[in-house]
């Protein structure tokens, strides 16, 4: 439709009515039908093309909102789904807040390099306890099932230990796991006092920072059975 075919269409309906008397103007006011007619008897296609639109635009609203109205449930769904993982994502926010904080208050201000050297140190002490408890058994001062319940525990303890301060020491560096690169760890190379030996508790090659060879343990002399058995 156009601006122009309105006004022709405009002016073909005034020329109309200036042919009409007054009696019959007065009768077309009064009959909404004869209104009717004397539109319709134009030729106006712009009001047909107008009707065509508005029905158009109804059956597209129409379908769009039958359509909106199939998806409410997945909206819904979608909205119920998002609030639950907003809520577990608060949760887990929590959650490692709450972990970062107890972290941080068990261990403070320390750096990696002070927790290295007090896994150092730890390792060294558990490793002076298990040679006391070497050096009793072998001055019978300790029964052979208390040895070896005390020392093979001390030992694990230690070698857990110098497993993590190899770790650690692995984090600090960036470099290959190997105890070569870490800093030195005061720890007698003797891993089972009280046995003679010339060789080392384990390869030097091995990258593995434990004994993978049999446990040497001290054994005690023959006066031990004698006197116990």
């Amino acid at each position: 439709m156009s601006f122009e075919m309105l006004q022709q269409d405009c002016k073909r309906a005034v020329n109309d009515l200036k042919t009409l008397s007054n009696s019959e103007l007065d009768e077309i006011m009064n009959d909404d039908e004869k209104i009717g007619n004397l539109f319709t008897s134009l030729d106006q296609c712009y009001l047909t093309k107008m009707e065509q639109i508005k029905e158009d635009t109804i059956a597209t609203n129409n379908s769009m909102a039958e359509y909106n109205l199939s998806k409410e449930p997945d909206l819904v769904e979608g909205r119920e789904r998002i609030q639950r993982v907003s809520e577990e994502g608060e949760q887990l926010t929590k959650r490692v807040k709450e972990k970062s904080d107890e972290l941080r208050t068990k261990t403070g201000d320390m750096s990696l390099e002070t927790a290295l050297a007090l896994l150092q140190t730890a390792a060294s002490e558990m490793e002076e306890e298990s040679d006391k408890i070497a050096r009793k058994f072998l001055d019978s001062e300790v029964e052979l099932d208390d040895y070896l319940d005390q020392f093979l525990l001390k030992r694990k303890i230690m070698h857990l230990r110098l497993v993590k301060a190899e770790k650690l020491s692995k984090i600090l560096t960036g470099g290959v796991s190997n105890y070569v690169n870490a800093p030195p760890l005061n720890i007698n190379s003797a891993y089972f006092p009280g046995v003679p030996t010339n060789n080392p508790p384990y390869p030097i090659g091995n990258s593995v920072p434990y004994p993978t060879g049999p446990l040497n343990m001290p054994m005690p002399g023959m006066n031990y059975f004698q006197n116990h058995y």
